[in-house]
């Protein structure tokens, strides 16, 4: 089981989610820096080690806290279309949280290629409507590389 030294994942998570915030260009900031912190709000402020329960409470805590700043779902075209496959197989997954993470990792990365198929339906990207069709989105691409960092990082 992973550890993390002396701060707890909760406040390891909040900490890097609120230095993501801060980074400018967009709507990445504040999106990437909600995902990330968001995967410690279901975690208990003693947490520092982290078993298969605590991954899957943190997928859901970061889909909740990405759902109350965001209405996109899956054929949006954004992030959501690798975080929501991640999260459902996340919670559907059985085994260690490595199992978890790589069960997550695989359905985000299901989910950016098929963000191929569909139009942008928010940011910048909106305004090109169908020539969107055929790219994948950046953020389910980014999301899906975050998300198999975290299965490849334990």
């Amino acid at each position: 089981m992973p550890q993390w030294g002396d701060e707890s994942i909760q406040d390891f998570l909040d900490d890097l989610g609120t230095a993501i915030m801060e980074v400018k260009g967009g709507s990445a900031g504040p999106l990437y820096g909600t995902m990330i912190g968001g995967l410690g709000v279901e975690l208990g402020p003693d947490e520092s080690e982290l078993d298969a329960d605590g991954v899957k409470r943190m997928f859901a805590g970061c889909l909740s806290e990405m759902e109350d700043i965001t209405t996109a779902k899956v054929g949006d075209k954004t992030m959501m279309d690798a975080l929501i496959p991640a999260v459902e197989a996340a919670q559907a997954a059985e085994g260690s949280p490595r199992d978890i993470l790589l069960a997550a990792a695989a359905a985000a990365e299901a989910g950016a290629v098929a963000s191929e198929q569909f139009v942008s339906k928010f940011g910048r990207a909106r305004s090109y409507k169908e020539q969107t069709i055929g790219t994948p989105d950046a953020g389910a691409v980014s999301t899906s590389l975050f998300i198999r960092g975290l299965a490849q990082g334990l």
